[in-house]
């Protein structure tokens, strides 16, 4: 009895294989009967061209007085946050003074 309970199982096992073969061997056909036509590929689009950055976003006050420096440097510091864009330097530099009282940030 267990003999013959090997022999159907096999056979069970074999049949659910060939059958498995078969739907993978059906799903791998391309199907088109049209030539596909053989030509240059598409150019791509060229990039657009990005807008030049400004030169500096620090404003002509905070270069030329420390004064305007110092309200730059305090306007800039309670207006941050981590997701604000950064801010563009370019060559800038800001004003010092030498004869100024030194002022709280």
């Amino acid at each position: 009895m267990k003999q013959q309970a090997r022999i159907s199982l096999r056979v069970a096992v074999l049949a659910a294989l060939a059958a498995s073969t078969a739907l993978l061997a059906g799903c791998g056909g391309g199907g088109g009967d049209e030539p596909v036509a053989a030509g240059p590929a598409p150019a791509p689009a060229p990039a657009p061209v990005p807008a030049p950055p400004p030169a500096s976003q620090v404003p002509a006050s905070a270069t030329t007085s420390s004064a305007g420096a110092v309200a730059f440097v305090s306007a800039t510091a309670a207006a941050s946050s981590e997701g604000a864009e950064p801010l563009v330097v370019g060559d800038a530099t800001l004003a010092t003074s030498d004869s100024d009282e030194p002022q709280v940030l």
